[in-house]
């Protein structure tokens, strides 16, 4: 009688071998799951309706200042930088203030002389935009470049203007304008409105301008 031969087979052993590796794996995934945060998407929110940009040479040391009137009589300027629907947000000083000095010594330059105002909304009435030299440094004339865009529904630029400012404690009326409540502006002029001296009575001592 010839032998019988006796085959063994490890397919069943190797599947299971595989199927307890893949269940481990998806335990191990499901855990991590439910360890790990969930990441959300920063939930900022930034409005503005009109942005309102001052210019001048970059290279300037002058100190030029953006002073805006709302309808409700609030003056913003670089010592009440939020009123109102208004917010200032750089008062730049010219080249003074250009290099940032961080706490390892490193030194990091800003070179543009700009300063921005935003609107955040519509509010009915007169709008008085002036522009006022408070430290003149340089020896020549300075061109201070002015912008109004609107940005909803779309950036359009409503207003532009040069102006050359000559002395220390200037201050020129760039625009006065008349906005509605849907946020069209519908007049314009240029007729001079001091507001540096509707802002006298709270001004102290400043340090930068």
């Amino acid at each position: 009688m010839r032998p019988r031969r006796i085959y063994y087979n490890n397919t069943s052993f190797l599947d299971l071998l595989f199927n307890t590796l893949v269940g481990f794996v998806f335990l191990f995934i499901i855990a991590f799951m439910l360890i790990n945060p969930s990441i959300k998407k920063a939930d900022i929110k930034t409005k503005a309706e009109f942005v309102i940009t001052v210019t001048w040479d970059d290279s300037s040391k002058d100190d030029v200042d953006t002073w805006l009137q709302d309808p409700a009589g609030n003056v913003l300027h670089f010592r009440q930088k939020d009123v109102g629907l208004a917010h200032l947000d750089r008062d730049d000083l010219g080249k003074v203030n250009d290099i940032i000095t961080l706490d390892d010594g490193r030194r990091i330059e800003y070179p543009h002389n700009q300063e921005l105002t935003t609107i955040r909304g519509f509010l009915t009435g007169e709008w008085v935009l002036n522009v006022h030299m408070y430290s003149k440094r340089d020896p020549n004339p300075t061109l201070v470049e002015v912008r109004i865009d609107k940005l909803n529904p779309k950036v359009e630029t409503l207003f532009y203007k040069k102006i050359v400012m000559k002395s220390r404690w200037e201050e020129v009326t760039v625009a006065r304008f008349v906005m509605t409540e849907q946020g069209d502006i519908i007049t314009w002029d240029d007729l001079p409105k001091r507001l540096l001296q509707l802002a006298s009575q709270r001004r102290g001592p400043r340090g930068a301008g």
